[in-house]
Order: C-alpha cells, then sequence, then structure tokens
C-alpha cells in the first residue's frame, strides 16, 4: 500500500513539508547559494512538484525546467525523509532517476539535518504512518 493515498494527500504534504525546509530551515538561500531549482515527477500517486528558493509549486503548473529533476515514487520520497533510503543508494539503485549537477545535490545534504528530524513531526499532522 503506498504512503499517500491520493495526489490531493500528497501535494497537501508536501507543500507543507517543503514550505518549511525551503522558508523555515533555510535551505532556500543554500538553493540559492548552490542557483538550484528541482522539479520532482512523483509517481504512486502521480504528480508534479517544483521547488526554487522562492517558491513551492505542486500539480501541473510545477512540470516545468528546472536545474535539477528527479523522478521518483511518492514511497521512495517518504523512506528518504524517515532515512530509511539515502540519496547514494536511491540513486545507484534507480529508485531516483535524476537529471543534472548531482554533486551540486550532494553538497546540500548536510543542510537537511533539521528536516530528517521535524518529518516525523510533518507525518503525524497529516496523518501519515512512519512504519
Amino acid at each position: 500500500m503506498n504512503v499517500f493515498k491520493d495526489t490531493t494527500q500528497m501535494y497537501v504534504f508536501l507543500e507543507d513539508l517543503w514550505k518549511f525546509i525551503v522558508f523555515d530551515s533555510g535551505l532556500g538561500e543554500t538553493m540559492r547559494g548552490y542557483g538550484v531549482t528541482y522539479k520532482y515527477i512523483i509517481h504512486e500517486p502521480e504528480g508534479f512538484l517544483y521547488i526554487d528558493p522562492d517558491n513551492v509549486i505542486t500539480g501541473k503548473e510545477a512540470n516545468r525546467d528546472a536545474v535539477l529533476t528527479m523522478e521518483l515514487s511518492g514511497d521512495t520520497i517518504h523512506n528518504f525523509w524517515l532515512k530509511k533510503l539515502t540519496l547514494p543508494v536511491a540513486l545507484a539503485t534507480r529508485k531516483i532517476k535524476a537529471k543534472g549537477p548531482i554533486p551540486k545535490v550532494l553538497k546540500m545534504l548536510p543542510a537537511l539535518k533539521p528536516v530528517y528530524e521535524a518529518y516525523p513531526k510533518f507525518c503525524a499532522k497529516h496523518d501519515l504512518s512512519v512504519e
């Protein structure tokens, strides 16, 4: 069974999470420094997420050009933030298919520590299992 019951639930959750990541945790400024924008093409459920230092966009409007594009499942997103799957392993096993400057992304990983710590709270807020 997929962690997200449908696209609507996934969008509400990801918008909430990524607004915290970009605006509250300070990753937006780090992204600006590295010149990075992200587009996620998500399967199970189907959807798009676009992130830049000033915006978090979901839906068809998020299907736009970005510096880095990642294609993955909703469950892979969830497992990444639960630290059940690392980015290097996900890339190597093709659970995440990426196009763009991966070294820039890897340099930003240490800035994600506050997000890993906060993720279970976001799951509880949105009634998602962390098991």
